[in-house]
């Protein structure tokens, strides 16, 4: 009897580490590009299947055995299918252990072929349930209560009285396997949503969602290595919102951030679809504009200051106001490599000479 328990006690816990280390891996691996409830295409569905397939079949092979009863996990692998894929992922899951379970457990008696047509049936019902429009811990509560019927059901068309107490260890092995797995999900969840938000608040500036700082700089160091392995052509453009102080101390800092965020979205919309645009400082931005000459870069340059001058910005409450630009332009080769500086100085220049300008930090070249 003592034997019978631990075997037991150790098929469980072989059960709950499988499941732990096929969601890690998954959250990792297999999902890592993706949310829970986001539409998924027709292959990652496939995929999903397969996968949580494999799953199943790996839980068949560590099962409980209670009395010439099996019992196992195998279908929180369907649940598992169902949450992340739908009613494809759900079936195509069920049918890969149906036929392991015609196929290579045992021959073919009424038995299997009942707890076969059992795994397709919950199948098609749980990829149903987790496609309804119900919260995360509705869906797995109904899919608990699914499997958890339908399978002491075949335990009592099975084996009659003596399904009895299977039915119960069952009951109770699901119900805690199956919160254990939706907690685990839950946190990976979190836990991935915190990483990206982490990882996107060190790429992106959280206010315009354009390139911060510091991704600037690495976009900016490479592109001018490729510039010199190449001998193409790299210009930056550093603009500047002109008396932006003097926005923020009438109309407030939250009517400020809302002019930085529309300024944002323009200049991505002026730029060339390829060009690099950041958000370098408080109403500084910059633009890598690469295989630009100069003379091109300033006409850009031109663009956007006029783009900009002729645009309506909506404040919170209603109102519209106008805002300029300075600008400063420097391009590699026609300058030395510190175009960083000469950038700086040229807009500079932009704001020495009135604002609202373009200016180029070559001699002789000043407003396009």
């Amino acid at each position: 009897m003592n034997d019978v328990s631990f075997e037991t006690l150790e098929a469980l816990i072989a059960n709950f580490s499988i499941v732990t280390a096929y969601l890690f891996l998954a959250s990792q691996v297999i999902y890592k590009d993706w949310n829970l409830g986001t539409p998924t295409t027709l292959y990652t569905k496939i995929h999903i299947g397969v996968l949580t397939g494999v799953l199943g079949i790996v839980l068949m092979e560590f099962t409980v055995k209670l009395n010439g009863t099996i019992l196992d996990f195998r279908h929180l692998a369907i649940t598992i299918a169902a949450l992340f894929g739908g009613v494809y992922s759900a079936v195509i899951t069920g049918i890969i252990m149906s036929l392991m379970r015609l196929l290579a457990f045992g021959t073919l008696s009424p038995a299997t072929m009942f707890a076969a047509s059992n795994t397709l049936i919950i199948s098609i019902l749980l990829g149903w349930i987790c496609t309804r429009n119900l919260s995360y811990w509705k869906k797995w509560t109904y899919s608990l209560l699914v499997n958890n019927l339908f399978t002491i059901i075949i335990f009592h068309i099975n084996l009659g009285t003596k399904g009895t107490i299977p039915s119960l260890i069952y009951l109770i092995m699901m119900t805690l396997g199956g919160i254990f797995t939706a907690y685990l999900i839950q946190f990976l969840i979190k836990a991935k949503t915190h990483f990206q938000m982490i990882e996107k608040a060190a790429t992106f500036d959280f206010l315009t969602e354009l390139n911060n700082h510091r991704t600037f700089d690495e976009a900016f160091n490479s592109l001018l290595l490729e510039a010199k392995d190449k001998n193409e052509a790299l210009t930056l453009m550093i603009i500047d919102i002109d008396h932006f102080k003097k926005v923020n101390d009438t109309y407030g800092h939250p009517n400020g951030d809302t002019v930085l965020k529309q300024l944002g979205k323009l200049l991505k919309d002026v730029s060339r679809s390829f060009d690099i645009v950041s958000r370098i400082g408080g109403e500084e931005f910059a633009i890598l504009l690469y295989d630009c000459p100069h003379k091109h870069a300033l006409i850009i340059g031109e663009r956007i200051r006029m783009a900009v001058k002729n645009n309506d910005f909506l404040l919170n409450e209603g109102k519209i106001i106008q805002i300029t630009v300075s600008v400063g332009v420097a391009t590699y080769p026609d300058t030395n490599d510190n175009i960083k500086e000469e950038a700086d100085k040229a807009l500079y220049k932009a704001k020495s000479c009135g604002r609202n300008l373009v200016c180029s930090n070559l001699v002789g070249l000043n407003e396009a």
